[in-house]
């Protein structure tokens, strides 16, 4: 091709243009395009993490809305299944149990508890762990002897039952019954130990989860 000819000039200009066009692509838009493809990513990774601290937040919402109702749950287990065998709280559950039977703290001969004993079994109850199982129920065995009529003994059995600390009456022994109507009653049972259930409040770290 002879270059000096007109048409030929055309065409290397021509072809001169699209090869500075490439070169300006390539130095130019060729980055921006591999930095926008990036950029896409990482908003299309936070919109993923987004979902699942979303996720997250709606759980411990859900947990945070339920706190209160599981310590109402709480203290009344430490009511029934005290953290401590607490002997002076269990005389006095006794002894108020005995007076609203009309038998009166006098009337109460004997009141003798055994340590608590945590694993295996006593009087056939076995002392298991509560749910999740991280927590051990011991009990302890704890006789009583009243002296009363049979109606106060029968009362007083029944308000044993319905203690705020949980009595399990395994055995009842009567005896006398003479001229005065009164009886000698011997009640053999067990009550137990447990270590208090964690607070939920202070495993829910909302902070931590939205930061």
């Amino acid at each position: 091709m002879d270059l000096s000819t007109p048409n030929a000039t055309k065409v290397v200009g021509g072809l001169s243009l699209l090869v500075v066009a490439a070169a300006s692509w390539m130095l130019a838009v060729g980055p921006e395009t591999g930095k926008l493809a990036d950029a896409r990513a990482e908003v299309d990774s936070a919109r993923q993490q987004n979902t699942v601290l979303a996720q997250q937040l709606t759980q411990l919402q859900q947990q945070r809305s339920q706190v209160a109702a599981t310590r109402r749950t709480a203290r009344k287990l430490a009511l029934k299944f005290p953290p401590t065998a607490d002997q002076p709280g269990l005389f006095q559950q006794v002894t108020d149990a005995a007076v609203a039977a009309g038998i009166g703290p006098k009337g109460v001969t004997t009141l003798a508890p055994s340590p608590p004993v945590i694993g295996g079994t006593e009087n056939g109850v076995p002392a298991v762990p509560p749910a999740g199982g991280s927590h051990l129920l011991a009990s302890q065995t704890v006789s009583v002897s009243v002296t009363g009529t049979y109606d106060q003994t029968q009362q007083l059995l029944e308000n044993l039952e319905h203690m705020p600390r949980a009595y399990l009456i395994n055995s009842v022994s009567l005896s006398g019954g003479g001229t005065d109507g009164a009886f000698t009653t011997t009640i053999a049972g067990q009550m137990f130990v447990m270590p208090p259930v964690p607070d939920p409040g202070k495993t829910i770290n909302m902070n931590a989860t939205t930061n």
